[in-house]
């Protein structure tokens, strides 16, 4: 994914981590003009349906609620070529 551009948004620059749910990207937001982490779940993880996609979004929204200078802030969520990010 790396170089790639998703919706028109956030340019992939390099991996960071991956996980259980999901690959890390550091990204610039080419809308704010910021560097961003984008969540990209395994496509794998995808096929086992709208249980992953509900943890996937409680998760968002959990995070875009918490106000902490060590923590990141969420700031958008969506799909790209039908994978969540």
């Amino acid at each position: 994914m790396i170089g790639q551009t998703i919706n028109n948004r956030y340019r992939i620059e390099a991996s960071l981590g991956r996980g259980g749910m999901g690959t890390v990207y550091r990204a610039s937001d080419l809308v704010e003009s910021r560097a961003v982490a984008l969540k990209v779940l395994h496509l794998f993880l995808d096929q086992e349906g709208e249980a992953t996609l509900t943890r996937f979004h409680r998760e968002f929204r959990v995070l875009a609620r918490l106000d902490h200078p060590y923590i990141m802030q969420a700031y958008d969520y969506g799909t790209f070529e039908e994978t969540p990010y």
